[in-house]
């Protein structure tokens, strides 16, 4: 049937301009700027000392306690302009609901010693990578390989087989610019005495592409505590829903507990 109607030939543009459109910004919502994500995956590593092996992990009816420490926003790699630090508190605030849901609980005037001092950091570590060869002999140079292999994989790498799947995955997953959290637990009895002593350290990480920092921290600490204090043998690989806010809120840096309210370190 032919249109010969000059109305019915623009109706029939229109509809046809109106699919492809829709084609348009369904194949390519992510490069336009359409349709935010609604979810992250986190990669989570937790290594683990020897010393930390020896340590037996809480329980309810035998809890931890610690003294937190907040030692900030960090940048590793190349760097980008424009990035923006989340405050400390509303980070601390995670943290600790996080870390109590694994019985670890800030010290308090009321609670018993600590045991454990558990530095907080957070930022963004991306890859270095230059082209060095030629058009006849491409080559690149991976400057900042082990820093990033260590943040997403860690001790387990020595887990993983040359010819392992999981070996290509955790090796694209280091040339991935990322967020992450890192919770490191040292022993607090020889930190008093001015002895680092480490017992594990949780390295939570997930892509930076198409969000930000402050988004993702909540996904991040939330898919990583059930991690906490246990060792992982290989990467996990977590997807976890943005949080519904979409934001951490901005604070006074405080020590929280783990109903959110503030509490004073123990002095003894």
């Amino acid at each position: 049937m032919s249109v010969r109607s000059p109305l019915a030939r623009r109706l029939v543009l229109g509809v046809a301009l109106a699919l492809l459109l829709s084609q348009v910004s369904s194949t390519y919502a992510g490069f336009l700027g359409f349709g935010a994500p609604k979810d992250t995956d986190v990669n989570v590593v937790v290594d683990m000392t020897e010393a930390g092996r020896a340590v037996t992990p809480p329980t309810k009816e035998q809890p931890a306690f610690y003294y937190p420490v907040l030692a900030g926003y960090r940048e590793a790699g190349s760097l980008v302009a424009g990035e923006k630090s989340p405050p400390p508190a509303p980070v601390a605030k995670l943290l600790a609901k996080a870390l109590a849901a694994q019985n670890y609980y800030v010290v308090g005037e009321k609670t018993p010693a600590p045991a454990l001092l558990l530095v907080f950091h957070w930022g963004y570590m991306n890859p270095q990578i230059d082209d060095v060869g030629d058009a006849e002999n491409p080559q690149q140079q991976f400057w900042n390989q082990r820093e990033m292999l260590a943040l997403v994989a860690g001790n387990t790498l020595k887990n993983i087989g040359v010819f392992d799947f999981k070996r290509d995955d955790v090796l694209q997953a280091a040339r991935d610019e990322r967020y992450f959290v890192v919770v490191s637990a040292y022993d607090f009895a020889a930190a008093k005495q001015k002895k680092k002593k480490l017992l594990w350290q949780a390295k939570l990480s997930t892509p930076s592409n198409g969000v930000s920092l402050a988004e993702v921290l909540p996904s991040m600490i939330s898919a990583g505590g059930p991690h906490f204090g246990r060792e992982t043998k290989l990467p996990e690989l977590i997807n976890a829903p943005l949080a519904k806010e979409g934001k951490v809120e901005i604070g006074t840096p405080s020590i929280v507990d783990e109903n959110g309210k503030s509490a004073a370190p123990n002095k003894k």
